[in-house]
This record gives structure tokens, C-alpha cells and sequence, in this order.
């Protein structure tokens, strides 16, 4: 799985934490321990957030016939509906299952787009697109999509593009727990000594007895750092409570949902909370 856009200014950096670290660090060392908490916040809480910004140039599939009935083996997706198997085609319905025609690119996990742009000119996508279950971008304006993409050019005649933000963003927080994590490793960087997270060696002096040994790095498995507001971050996007027993059927048609844009649709950086 391809890391998501890491931008170290999501980090924020609490006026007190760090005391004077970061003020004293080099630029690019700073920059690139905040990288390093919010890749550890990625990874531990199963890789699932963060938004990247990406530019498709979709191309359209090969359509063979668009009325849902044509020979084997031409391309076809197969459809389960009523209890029977159907080979679906392009996007079109066989018989009548009740669905009209529509202009559609599947991206997944979309969760906003940004721009399109056609034939080298920018259009906005509000009101000319929306977004259906995270991944049907579906032309709304009453156009259709272009049949033609001219992969020879970058930009121009010929050539159209979707920029989206693909990913889940990162819970409220975020920032915050990465800053308090940057600070930790900053100071274990540069030997502070007021380093909260645990050491390889500890030490026990008792009637002038040092006793050494290693930490058992508990919780290391679950990618707990020793810092309770981190792990209580982690342990929270990792918790699905209990749910009730559900009963599905392979007949159930999922109604569509349409996923952008919202009522509170605003524009969002990559990595940002909605």
C-alpha cells in the first residue's frame, strides 16, 4: 500500500512541549522527524488515513456491444440479480433491472474532487460531477465524459484529467498527537533528558547496587510508544465496539450513496479533516 501524502505541517507543535528542540535543529532533521511521527501514527492505526491529492487520466474501457446482450467471450462482469446470474456490460443494465444510462469514472476511495480539466481548459467540479459510494464519479451537468484520451500529450487538444483527493482523513486530533510524538523523538535525537519515551536500558540503584537490564518493550507489538496520549489515539482508531448480528442476502441491491459533494462541501487540503 502506497503511503499517504505526509505533510509535516499537519504536526503541530504545542506552544511549551518541546521546550527549545526544535528551535535549535537543523531544518531539515526537524522536518523530517515530523515525517517520521506521522508515519508511525499511519502504520499504527492500520494504515487507513490521510488523504492524497492525484491526477487520473482515465481512459474508457472497451465496449464491445451496450445493450447487455452479445456473444461470449467478449468482456462482461457477472451479476447476480433475483436469484439469477446476468453478464453485465459497460455499465448497462440487462433487460429491466430499472437503471438508465450514465457518464461515470471509477476511481476508488475517492473522497473529493478537486478539478477537471479538458482539453488544456480547468472546469469547476461543483455542480458539473458528483461522487456515488466513494468511487463512481458520475457527470451531473447532463455531459458526458470525453470517448477519447489522447495519452500522447500531456496537456491540450485530445487530453482530460480528474484531480481528486483519494484516502480517509485523519481523525480530529491528529495533529496534536502527532506534535506530542515529534517532540519525544526530538529530544531522544538529541539526548534531552527529558525524553518520555522508554529506553532500551534501564537501570535500578538500591543500598548502592546498580542493577541493569533490558526493557521487555511491552506493547511494542501493538505499536504502543509509552506516551498515553499517543496510545490512547492509536488504541481509539483501532476500537469498532460491538455490533449486532446482520443478515445479508447476495440479491440485496446496495442503494447508491452520494459521497461528494455534502452539505458542509468545502475545499480540503490533503491530510486535513473535513
Amino acid at each position: 500500500m502506497r503511503p499517504p501524502c505526509l505533510d509535516p505541517e499537519l504536526v503541530e507543535i504545542c506552544d511549551g512541549c518541546c521546550g527549545t528542540v526544535f528551535d535549535d535543529m537543523d531544518p531539515r532533521l526537524a522536518e523530517q522527524i515530523k515525517r517520521m511521527a506521522l508515519y508511525y501514527l499511519w502504520v499504527a492505526t492500520g494504515r487507513q488515513f490521510g488523504l492524497c491529492e492525484v491526477t487520473y487520466r482515465p481512459c474508457r474501457k472497451d465496449c464491445r456491444n451496450l445493450t447487455g446482450v452479445f456473444p461470449l467471450p467478449y468482456p462482461s462482469i457477472p451479476y447476480r440479480m433475483n436469484g439469477s446470474w446476468f453478464n453485465l456490460t459497460c455499465g448497462k443494465c440487462p433487460g429491466t433491472c430499472g437503471c438508465d444510462f450514465v457518464s461515470e469514472v471509477f476511481l476508488q476511495n475517492t473522497y473529493a474532487v478537486l478539478n477537471i480539466r479538458e482539453d488544456g481548459i480547468d472546469y469547476d467540479p461543483l455542480g458539473m460531477v458528483a461522487v456515488y459510494d466513494w468511487e463512481r464519479i458520475i457527470r451531473v451537468d447532463g455531459g458526458e465524459w470525453p470517448s477519447c484520451q489522447n495519452l500522447s500529450v500531456e496537456d491540450g487538444p485530445g487530453a482530460w484529467s480528474v484531480t481528486v483527493l483519494q484516502g480517509k482523513p485523519w481523525p480530529d486530533g491528529l495533529g496534536m498527537i502527532a506534535g506530542i510524538l515529534a517532540c519525544e523523538l526530538a529530544k531522544a535525537c538529541t539526548g534531552d533528558k527529558g525524553c518520555r519515551l522508554p529506553q532500551r536500558v534501564q537501570t535500578i540503584t538500591r543500598q548502592n547496587v546498580t542493577v541493569g537490564f533490558q526493557d521487555r518493550f511491552e506493547g511494542l507489538a501493538q505499536m504502543h510508544t509509552g506516551l498515553w496520549e499517543v496510545d490512547s489515539f492509536i488504541e481509539a482508531t483501532r476500537w469498532t465496539g460491538f455490533t449486532s448480528a446482520s443478515i445479508t442476502s447476495p440479491d440485496w441491491i446496495e442503494p447508491a450513496v452520494m459521497t461528494w459533494p455534502t452539505e458542509d462541501t468545502s475545499p480540503v487540503s490533503p491530510g486535513e479533516s473535513p
